[in-house]
């Protein structure tokens, strides 16, 4: 198989383009005038294309830069002549090189197995009004740059309601009450958000089985845009939660928790963007421990004992962000060992991609 020769290109400059048109066409099902809205707006974004043998466009892959850590795919689309030769592979590969990003796609079923092959993480996403009837992903392809060289969790931190007080913590057998526990709150964001809950993944040390942890569950909840609170608190506050914090310089990162006497579980909701590289690192943490016991147990142990030093430094009562300092040598290696590698190996040069859609 021949690597396929990739070229930047520019939507305006091929919009009257028929092969180009044909490719668009297979991406998004738009025809005629609706064809000639999509590419009025794309016509800003990124554009990579291959030719085939007789200098036609016969593949093309559109994306979007979305924040400092993430490109969106917006359409991808090959040929027949080009299938099964791992074009599509090449081109969302040449975008994350271009890039130096996280990549996401959302799709549905007809090239969920693709982007799987090629090493995204899968979410389950809302039902999209454009595409009745079929269900919906987020998938997210790391940058392991990105996820081997965090953003910092110790800058500023704005308090909604002030700084809680210290309590005792308290490290649990693991139970199985915490998986049901997740589906109430999944579905309560859910009802309260519709489809503005891009993806909610049950994350922390709740969603390993077998591993003891503090009694809270950790949801990570993905937002189109965390800094448009006016689009997501209110419903969230009513719904029963109660907004704790902000951390502009962490990722956006927006905190909730259950609050007092909404007869949810105990919860933290932790609100970040699609594609966010702390999204990925916890998720790759979870998946790490559900497959290896021996880490598993080893931190266990160190829960139980950080939990039991930080409520001895503070007579019985502890605040979790000391716990979760005294944790981190222990988690800053164990990440260590996890990003070593690509989470999957790269797909074979038989794995393409008809098309998709954003």
């Amino acid at each position: 198989m021949n690597t396929p020769v990739i070229a930047r290109a520019q939507v305006r400059k091929l919009g009257d383009d028929p092969s180009f048109r044909a490719l668009l066409t297979a991406a998004s099902d738009a025809t005629s005038a609706a064809l000639e809205t999509l590419i009025a707006g794309i016509t800003g974004m990124g554009l990579l294309v291959v030719h085939d043998a007789a200098g036609k466009t016969g593949a093309l892959a559109v994306y979007r830069r979305l924040d400092a850590f993430a490109v969106e795919i917006e359409y991808v689309a090959v040929a027949s002549a080009l299938r099964h030769q791992g074009v599509a592979t090449a081109l969302v590969q040449r975008i994350q090189a271009d890039e130096s990003a996280m990549v996401i796609a959302r799709t549905d079923d007809d090239a969920i197995g693709f982007y799987a092959a090629a090493g995204f993480h899968i979410s389950d996403s809302p039902h999209d009004s454009r595409w009745p009837g079929r269900d919906r992903y987020l998938c997210v392809l790391d940058h392991l740059p990105l996820l081997r060289s965090p953003l910092t969790d110790d800058g500023e931190v704005e308090w909604i309601h002030g700084i809680p007080e210290p309590a005792p913590l308290r490290i649990v057998p693991a139970s199985p009450r915490w998986g049901r526990d997740f589906e109430v709150l999944a579905g309560t964001l859910r009802g309260a958000l519709g489809g503005g809950a891009l993806a909610i993944e049950h994350l922390g040390s709740t969603s390993v089985p077998g591993l003891s942890a503090k009694d809270v569950i950790d949801v990570v909840l993905t937002l189109e845009d965390p800094g448009a609170e006016q689009d997501y608190v209110p419903q969230l506050e009513a719904a029963g939660f109660e907004f704790r914090l902000r951390e502009h310089q962490w990722y956006g990162h927006r905190l909730f928790v259950a609050a007092p006497g909404s007869g949810l579980p105990v919860a933290n909701i932790h609100v970040f963007a699609p594609g966010c590289p702390e999204t990925s690192r916890m998720m790759r943490f979870r998946d790490w421990l559900r497959s290896h016991r021996a880490d598993r147990d080893a931190y266990a142990r160190i829960k139980r004992a950080s939990a039991a030093r930080t409520n001895e430094r503070g007579n019985g009562a502890g605040r979790v962000i000391d716990y979760n300092r005294d944790k981190e040598p222990f988690i800053a290696e164990l990440y260590a060992r996890i990003l070593r590698e690509p989470r999957l190996e790269s797909p074979g040069a038989g794995s393409t991609v008809q098309s998709s859609t954003a």
